[in-house]
């Protein structure tokens, strides 16, 4: 039976009437907002172009390429701990040991809680007088290696990546086992036939094979790297202290268009100037990085 054209649009309309209204309508007026002051009442105030002088390299310069850094640090050390972690986990779990239903749903388990529970819990776990951390050094004698995870600048912020990374974990390691499993069994059979060891099966066979995977994990990490919020503000709240060394952009919109304790200025249109410029710095790396991808592919 032919299809036409308008049973066609009656199936698209839908979808595309609650894509235009919930992300296109908002981004268009993340834009026209950005050139303007505004503090959420009263008339806007056009600036033009000013919002983005002052982040790139006015009086918001340093508070932006701060956390901006971070979130680049968060991204590169993310990258590399849960996608090469996630792919040892899953190597093990696709040999199908004994209980690995179980571990696998252990692993996983920390998907299901939201984040601003997460933060609640390991901000009480991480506590430097009462945390279970603190408290477990001091019982098997490595009382001197107790720190103020959270209130030291030096490793606060890697507090919070650590504390992300138990989070996210499992997600990477399931992806990945199912990008093991999904690799031919004749492919391994072969291997073994012309005599190749445990070794070079995985570094031959499964490490290039399950590489297309990975790329697709890193592609989202990036851009999910900066949208990262939750996490750091249900653990260092809208300052994100101590000093700064744990300031994302996330926090630092959230800062600047809605206020909070001790802001400097309080402007939503400041406020989409970064989550402007925040767009600027995902979409043309992340189409790059897929060209790049598919042309491997090739």
């Amino acid at each position: 039976m032919k299809i036409k054209w308008f049973d066609l649009l009656l199936f698209i309309l839908p979808a595309f009437f609650l894509y235009t209204i919930f992300v296109v309508y908002p981004f268009i007026s993340s834009i026209y907002l950005s050139l303007f002051n505004w503090v959420g009442v009263g008339a806007k105030k056009y600036v033009g172009l000013k919002n983005f002088f002052d982040v790139l390299f006015g009086s918001f310069k340093g508070e932006f390429f701060n956390a901006f850094w971070h979130n680049i640090y968060f991204f590169i050390l993310v990258s590399i701990i849960e996608v090469s972690l996630g792919f040892i986990i899953a190597l093990g779990l696709a040999t199908q040991i004994k209980g690995y239903h179980i571990f696998r749903s252990i692993v996983y388990l920390p998907n299901v809680i939201s984040m601003v529970l997460v933060g609640f819990i390991w901000g009480l776990i991480l506590n430097p007088q009462i945390g279970l951390v603190n408290q477990f050094l001091k019982v098997i004698g490595l009382g001197s290696f107790t720190r103020p995870w959270l209130g030291d600048p030096s490793l606060a912020f890697n507090t919070i990546i650590a504390v992300n990374i138990w989070r996210h974990l499992g997600f990477y390691v399931l992806v990945m086992l199912a990008a093991i499993i999904n690799i031919q069994p004749d492919f391994i059979e072969a291997a073994y036939i012309d005599g190749a060891s445990n070794w070079d099966i995985v570094k031959n066979v499964i490490i290039p094979l399950t590489i297309p995977t990975a790329q697709t994990l890193i592609l989202l990490l990036f851009i999910w790297s900066f949208s990262v919020f939750e996490l750091v503000y249900a653990l260092e709240g809208v300052q994100a202290g101590p000093f700064r060394s744990t300031d994302v952009l996330g926090t630092l919109f959230y800062r600047t268009a809605f206020g909070g304790l001790g802001s400097a200025r309080m402007d939503l249109g400041l406020g989409a100037a970064i989550v402007t410029l925040m767009f600027i710095v995902i979409l043309p790396i992340s189409f790059i990085y897929v060209r790049l991808v598919e042309r491997r592919r090739i």
